[in-house]
């Protein structure tokens, strides 16, 4: 019997393992899918923190090598685990995310976010945050997308913010596991990303040769929701690799 290959999906800020449910019906056939969850968790400080969560769940299922995708923030764990845990990485795949660390501009607007959140608590940020993670163009189409994402978001805990948003600024630079990756890489890049610098994404994916990459020209941070086909299509042939 062959073994299916293990995928791990790891979820970005601001949401749950849930943004991850119209990719798993689509891969699960194929793959072996793990989708972590560490939304609401508020004791971990760093992104390699949160890669030894990972660690430890994919230890407790009996993993031994994996691909792992992230999205966003987990794009930033994705990197972290690949530093730690090389031994178990068979791809690396960055969706709408950086191996760069925080400017000192992004640095401080998380610390206003902090603030904000402190101040405002859960569903007054989420609301004010999440159309930013869209392209306009799909936020005025897609009013009930939106609505629902805001929804589910609101409900996280404020603790769990805020250490997340933390652990996100004070991350070091890891273009060095791109540079250096022995192991097939990916990046899924939102022309309209208004988090991640469509420019330094193409900039990481210059760093090697043969890096597979999709370039979504109407699309902002959330391509898994705004053009999920083209995404699920484009992972699956990465994964197929």
């Amino acid at each position: 019997m062959i073994q299916k290959k293990a995928v791990v999906l790891l979820h970005g800020f601001g949401e749950d393992a849930s943004v991850w449910s119209g990719f798993v019906p689509f891969l699960q056939k194929s793959f072996l899918i793990f989708t972590p969850d560490y939304a609401r968790l508020s004791d971990l400080t760093t992104m390699d923190d949160y890669a030894e969560f990972v660690h430890t769940l994919l230890v407790t299922e009996g993993v031994e090598r994996c691909t792992v995708i992230g999205h966003s923030m987990g794009g930033y764990i994705a990197l972290a685990f690949a530093e730690k845990y090389p031994e178990m990485i068979t791809g690396l795949g960055l969706f709408h995310s950086t191996a760069y660390q925080d400017s000192d501009e992004r640095k401080a607007l998380r610390t206003k976010n902090v603030e904000f959140l402190g101040k405002f608590g859960t569903e007054f940020f989420i609301k004010n945050f999440t159309p930013n993670l869209y392209a306009e163009e799909f936020v005025n189409s897609n009013p009930e997308v939106i609505k629902k994402h805001i929804a589910y978001s609101s409900n996280l805990p404020i603790d769990a913010l805020i250490v997340a948003m933390e652990a996100m600024r004070v991350r070091p630079d890891r273009q060095h596991i791109i540079k250096d990756a022995t192991y097939p890489v990916m990046y899924i890049v939102g022309k309209k990303d208004k988090s991640i610098s469509p420019e330094d994404a193409l900039a990481q994916i210059a760093l090697r040769k043969n890096v597979a990459s999709l370039i979504l020209d109407n699309v902002g941070h959330m391509g898994m929701v705004e053009e999920p086909e083209e995404c699920i299509r484009f992972v699956k042939k990465f994964l197929l690799v």
